[in-house]
């Protein structure tokens, strides 16, 4: 009954691997990230063109106005979570860790 169960999450885990997999596969064969890098190259170029044209032009330039920001915050519920729990795991091992070496401390001094 055990192993029968023990099966059934390793298929799991397996299968989001394997899913896993395949969308990376096939978002990359069908070019996607190809896609995502040539729309930031025209971005680029539009805005070396605008430069160009506004100094053809005698405006006052500011490198500010041409770069493109793109920063995607990641900020939510689940990974502040995830956060907090990484930060409780590895302080638990850490102490863990310290109360360890202390007790073989102690023992190596009697």
């Amino acid at each position: 009954m055990k192993k029968n169960k023990k099966n059934k999450v390793y298929k799991f885990i397996f299968m989001v691997f394997f899913l896993s997999f395949l969308v990376i596969y096939f978002s990359e064969l069908t070019g996607y990230y190809e896609y995502q890098n040539h729309k930031k190259t025209t971005l680029t170029e539009e805005q070396i063109k605008k430069f160009e044209t506004d100094v053809a032009n005698g405006k006052e330039v500011d490198i500010n106005e041409y770069l493109v920001v793109d920063t995607t915050s990641y900020n939510n519920n689940l990974s502040k979570l995830a956060s907090k729990l990484s930060d409780g795991i590895s302080n638990l091992v850490q102490s863990g860790v310290e109360s360890t070496f202390k007790f073989l401390s102690n023992i190596v001094d009697e």
